[in-house]
């Protein structure tokens, strides 16, 4: 038997070996990456489902007055009103951490980062909350949030209710017009 012929089948086995183990542990790392991103999306969903779940009528009561007539609020009222904006600035800190590790895809983070400038800042009253909060939140996330701010305050401060109210009009309207054709 010639030992050079039986090392040389050896190494050529052992090789194959690890280009099988190499690839196995590629397919492992991305299945992983992809169930470590429905878990952060999924998470995320859940945390801003709970988020607005928690919500009273009197919270919201309080986010459209401090929107809409600060003057009138109590002291404690407005200072509620301060620390339920610092939970969705929180809110949006973490989702953007979750962003910057990877676990957050770009088409989604693209949609949130909508949201927070065409919705959230949309309204003043936020703005004004973001000015005096941003100092105590991750100064990264304020820089990246920033021109999406300085953009939000450009905006159309057409409320929403009165953007739904319009598009309701319009649906109601596209469904007679349906109706009246069947």
């Amino acid at each position: 038997m010639n030992w050079e012929a039986v090392g040389a089948v050896g190494e050529v086995l052992g090789a194959f070996a690890v280009v099988l183990t190499l690839v196995y542990l590629a397919v492992q790392i991305r299945q992983n990456t992809s169930s470590t991103r429905a878990s952060t999306y999924s998470d995320t969903t859940d945390g801003w489902h709970n988020y607005m779940q928690s919500q009273s009528a009197t919270d919201i009561d309080l986010l459209i007055s401090l929107a809409t007539s600060p003057s009138k609020l109590t002291l404690a009222e407005f200072y509620r009103g301060y620390y339920l904006c610092r939970v969705i600035f929180r809110r949006m800190e973490h989702d953007y951490f979750q962003f910057n590790v990877g676990t957050f895809d770009p088409e989604t983070w693209n949609a949130y980062v909508k949201g927070f400038r065409e919705d959230t800042f949309r309204n003043p009253a936020l703005r004004a909350m973001w000015k005096l909060q941003s100092a105590y939140l991750n100064q990264n996330f304020c820089e990246y949030m920033q021109p999406q701010i300085e953009e939000a305050a450009t905006l159309d401060q057409t409320d929403i209710r009165t953007e739904f109210e319009r598009l309701l009009v319009k649906e109601r309207d596209q469904s007679d017009a349906r109706n009246d054709d069947a």
